[in-house]
């Protein structure tokens, strides 16, 4: 799956132009921060901001969105090109 992200910081499957990711969440209270998007159908991604280092990374799944975003510090996170 290749995920995109647009000018207007929506993101979107390769292949499936319909499929956008909006911003849902977003934790900025501590290093890590984490920034939650939402697509219509559940699909969902997280994205992991560490400030310290400047580097970013992802997380993907397809259900339990809000169970995941609870669970987002301990969830596996990759760089966007291994999505």
């Amino acid at each position: 799956m290749i995920i995109l992200r647009d000018t207007t910081f929506k993101y979107h499957v390769h292949g499936f132009p319909d499929l956008n990711f909006e911003i849902a969440n977003e934790d900025l209270a501590a290093d890590p921060q984490y920034f939650g998007y939402l697509a219509y159908n559940g699909s969902w991604i997280i994205q992991k901001r560490t400030i310290a280092t400047g580097v970013y990374t992802y997380c993907a799944g397809t259900t339990d969105y809000a169970a995941s975003f609870v669970a987002r510090a301990g969830l596996t996170y990759v760089a966007f090109s291994a999505l």
